[in-house]
């Protein structure tokens, strides 16, 4: 039962949305939970969560926590705005970095799939969040401040896996909104061949539609909206990677 984690400080780079299409597919056929850690909870809202009784927040404060059901075999552990001052709370208590790890492991038999939405930032709750994840995935967009933080963040993971998390794996580097054929693409490309990175991408790249930004606004993931546009082809090829990668890490792991 893998649980993963995206994360990226930078916004605007399609992580809540990858989240929520990969959790989508994965629900149709095992029982899979979303969990989302970031105050603006940009995920609860896509699903129609607002003014949860309980939250993300109750399950890194150690205290009685629900997960919504939301469609058959998903759930969602929302996140909002309570959680602004999380950072406030935790600062005095042991180990808090492993709180959500310790939330989480009441749980998690009930679930073959966990993905967790990091918030966009480096905070105390990316680290919980890295701490309960076994993978994560990094998605990016082709512009340069998006590959200027990939190596801030491999830092960063690698932080976490040495002093939280033994058993974390940068599952892939995925690029989103992805143009081909343009000057800029192809020189970030090469910017990404350069450092060293390449070996890490997925395969699949979301391809720029705007079909699936005209999802989010009708509260629709990809399938739901349009099952037929590239949006939801590239979904659907990216989901099949994840299980792919995943199977051959376990394999050899």
């Amino acid at each position: 039962m893998p649980t993963i984690a995206l994360m990226n400080q930078k916004g605007g780079v399609a992580k809540t949305t990858t989240t929520i299409n990969l959790a989508v597919q994965a629900a149709l056929g095992k029982p899979t939970l979303l969990v989302d850690t970031d105050e603006q909870g940009s995920l609860s809202k896509q699903f129609g969560i607002k003014e949860a009784e309980t939250s993300i927040k109750d399950a890194l404060l150690a205290k009685p926590f629900d997960a919504i059901n939301v469609r058959k075999n998903l759930d969602v552990i929302p996140a909002d705005s309570r959680l602004a001052d999380i950072e406030l709370h935790l600062s005095g208590l042991l180990a808090r970095e492993h709180k959500l790890n310790k939330a989480l492991d009441k749980i998690r038999d009930d679930y073959e799939y966990i993905f967790i939405d990091c918030p966009s930032n480096t905070s105390i709750v990316t680290i919980n969040a890295l701490a309960a994840a076994d993978y994560v995935i990094l998605p990016i967009k082709l512009d340069l401040l998006s590959i200027e933080g990939i190596d801030y963040m491999i830092k960063f993971i690698s932080m976490v896996k040495d002093g939280a998390n033994p058993k974390l794996s940068i599952l892939g580097i995925l690029i989103t909104q992805y143009e081909e054929g343009t000057k800029v693409s192809a020189k970030i490309m090469d910017h990404i061949k350069e450092n060293g990175w390449e070996d890490a991408l997925f395969s699949t790249k979301i391809r720029k539609n705007v079909t699936i930004t005209e999802g989010q606004a009708y509260r629709k993931n990809i399938f739901d909206f349009r099952k037929n546009s590239t949006g939801a082809q590239d979904y659907v090829a990216l989901g099949k990677e994840v299980l792919t990668k995943i199977n051959k890490l376990e394999k050899h792991g």
